[in-house]
């Protein structure tokens, strides 16, 4: 593996137990790299993000990534997608994975319409809505 992905990896590591610790468990949180794509797609999603607005989740991760990564690394992300927790292909992925705060490597497959090279999966776990928000978000499921 390429020092500078290995670094990245590393980042997003810490970057999904952080987003975890203050919003809520995460039902997936992965970086995908689509077939003859040479830049990574992040993928997201969790109970507490499909009752949120999809741009304010977007913008919450890309704030956290920022925050952390250097120019060089902030271009290998080029999309950051959330996924519905209902959504089909990821209860697909669900049943493959089993992985939390963790990282599995993926190889060739196809999900969300799309064929992916390879990715790594930090996250890959069944939640409910009730168990996966932090104690203080429950009463407003609102992202702050």
């Amino acid at each position: 593996m390429k020092e500078d992905l290995k670094v990245l990896l590393n980042k997003l590591a810490v970057i999904e137990r952080e987003i975890s610790q203050e919003k809520g468990d995460l039902t997936f949180f992965a970086m995908l790299l689509a077939w003859g794509d040479n830049a990574w797609e992040l993928a997201a999603s969790a109970p507490w993000m499909d009752r949120c607005a999809t741009f304010d989740v977007i913008s919450y991760i890309v704030d956290k990534y920022y925050a952390v990564c250097d120019s060089a690394e902030r271009v290998m992300i080029a999309h950051v997608n959330i996924i519905d927790t209902d959504d089909e292909e990821l209860d697909d992925l669900l049943d493959d994975f089993d992985v939390e705060h963790s990282m599995v490597k993926m190889k060739y497959s196809r999900y969300f319409d799309k064929e992916f090279d390879r990715g790594y999966i930090f996250t890959c776990k069944r939640r409910t809505a009730e168990t996966s928000l932090p104690e203080h978000e429950h009463a407003t499921g609102q992202l702050n």
